[in-house]
């Protein structure tokens, strides 16, 4: 009898020996697998902030050249409002005052490296929040669209409209900006000794629609601006979102 119960020992043993090995199997799998949870999540924190990090800085870069262009916009307005056939009631200096806003204005250039670091090395994926993951990959496309306009601005503005005003006004009149002067501690304060007679110009058609299609130019970028602030101010709120202890 004793004899015969030997195999059903055995088996159970083995059984036994075996469901504790699957069980720590099991175990094992599930600790890898919060391990690794537990990584990627600490990975996914540090993406995390680095992007808000980033977005932060583009967005205060973005306000400063929304408010250099909205002067430089409206300069050219101002200019506008001057020009014409019987064109008066102007001062040499004020002129120059807004043909420098006008031709002074900054264009956009953010920081894409860390963007471009999270895209290209795959670190996309660990975001989990889809929408900002969306969101994210849309960015080149966004920029791609405000270069375009920010070319056409500055070919505008430095190789038609300054090339025409190079032998009409003296530029050495026209005033640093403030921005510019402060940060270089560098600035030109003697005036030109050639006269210039500004008749000629501000009773001209040509400068007229050159400054009007400048002010057109600006509010193009200022389209392209608006939409890439509300772009980073969206995403800045996701990202509060999904950063611990923000």
């Amino acid at each position: 009898m004793a004899d015969d119960n030997k195999p059903l020992k055995y088996a159970r043993y083995a059984i036994g020996e075996i469901v504790l090995v699957v069980i720590g199997i099991l175990i094992a799998l599930q600790i890898n697998t919060w391990n690794n949870d537990r990584i990627e999540k600490r990975q996914e924190q540090s993406v995390l902030k680095g992007l808000h990090k980033t977005f932060s800085n583009n967005l205060e870069n973005l306000n400063f050249v929304m408010a250099t262009s909205q002067v430089a916009f409206d300069s050219s307005k101002k200019l506008l409002s001057l020009i014409g056939p019987n064109a008066s009631g102007y001062t040499n200096a004020e002129l120059d005052s807004l043909i420098g806003n006008m031709i002074n204005y900054s264009t956009y250039d953010p920081s894409t490296g860390t963007l471009d670091e999270i895209i290209n090395s795959g670190k996309l994926d660990i975001i989990q929040n889809q929408e900002l993951k969306a969101n994210i990959s849309d960015w080149s496309g966004m920029l791609n669209d405000a270069k375009k306009d920010i070319k056409i601005a500055n070919d505008h503005s430095f190789n038609v409209l300054v090339i025409y005003l190079n032998d009409k006004i003296n530029l050495k009149n026209v005033p640093v900006p403030k921005r510019i002067s402060e940060k270089t501690r560098l600035n030109i304060t003697e005036t030109s000794l050639f006269p210039t007679n500004y008749e000629v110009f501000m009773r001209s058609k040509e400068f007229e629609n050159l400054v009007d299609f400048h002010a057109l130019n600006i509010i193009y970028l200022m389209s392209e601006y608006i939409n890439i602030k509300e772009y980073l101010e969206l995403n800045l709120l996701l990202l509060e979102g999904e950063i611990q202890g923000s």
